[in-house]
């Protein structure tokens, strides 16, 4: 068995690198958060089953002088609704994580280039990888490269990125590593705040467009928006502590075609 910490070591090297975009470190913001979520209606290749998860993340977001980084480790574990491939249960951990860099093109060239609804455009490039310890051990790895849209909002950020999409994903527990094509991804990416009645608020998250890679593989579209109330302000510390609901929506869930996902899960959340 390959342990998470190899599986991923591919990711921590592209966040390092991410970070080390910026000239010396001179990052000029930095945004950390961690969020806790919870569902019992997850869905599994071959699996009838209903799975229960628990979900940690850690994101992290940043900008220096020439863009801006994101990055973020998913931890999820699994209760025994889960199926080896006897249909045995299993309670497997998952790791996965995703990390991308982007170049301003305004910041590159020293010229603000938005215009109309454009704040901006830049060059991203990324990679997502994990690992999940069941009897598949199925082990995502995939790169991405291409260009991203800001578009000119009133508060918060609103991001489209339109990427070449290249899988090298496995399923080391049964030595099958499709022969993917290459493919795209097409994301775009929110947080708006707002206030209502003296209760602050954001409605955040992305939605990825992912196209079918060959080897039986179906078009995929992913999204979790996110609404997330500010909590922590009654309390005194305004901005830090967020409850609310994350809803996940995955048409042919790993190109699986016909295995879909629709439900809210609970969400808490901290940034620090």
């Amino acid at each position: 068995m390959i342990p998470a910490s190899k599986a991923l070591r591919p990711l921590a090297a592209a966040a390092a690198l991410t970070l080390a975009a910026a000239p010396a470190l001179a990052l000029d913001w930095t945004a950390n958060e961690v969020q806790l979520l919870h569902s019992n209606r997850f869905r599994e290749p071959g699996n009838p089953n209903r799975v229960a998860k628990t979900t940690v993340t850690l994101q992290h977001a940043s900008g220096y002088s020439l863009g801006r980084n994101f990055a973020f480790v998913d931890m999820l574990k699994s209760d025994n609704r889960e199926r080896n491939l006897s249909g045995q249960p299993e309670s497997p951990t998952e790791f996965y994580g995703e990390a991308y860099t982007t170049l301003s093109l305004s910041k590159l060239s020293g010229t603000g280039l938005g215009f109309g609804p454009f704040k901006d455009f830049g060059l991203t490039a990324g990679i997502n990888a994990g690992h999940k310890n069941s009897q598949l051990r199925s082990r995502p790895l995939a790169y991405l490269a291409g260009v991203t849209l800001d578009f000119a909002v009133p508060r918060g950020f609103f991001n489209i990125d339109v990427l070449a999409y290249r899988d090298h994903s496995c399923l080391a527990g049964i030595s099958s590593c499709p022969n993917y094509r290459g493919t795209q991804q097409i994301t775009p990416s929110w947080s708006i705040p707002f206030s209502v009645g003296g209760i602050d608020a954001e409605f955040a998250g992305f939605a990825d467009f992912i196209g079918s890679r060959g080897a039986g593989t179906a078009r995929q579209v992913l999204a979790q928006p996110q609404l997330r109330v500010d909590i922590g302000k009654p309390m005194g510390t305004p901005g830090k502590i967020y409850a609310g609901i994350e809803y996940q929506y995955w048409r042919n869930k790993f190109g699986t075609d016909g295995l879909n996902e629709s439900h809210p899960q609970l969400l808490l959340l901290m940034k620090f």
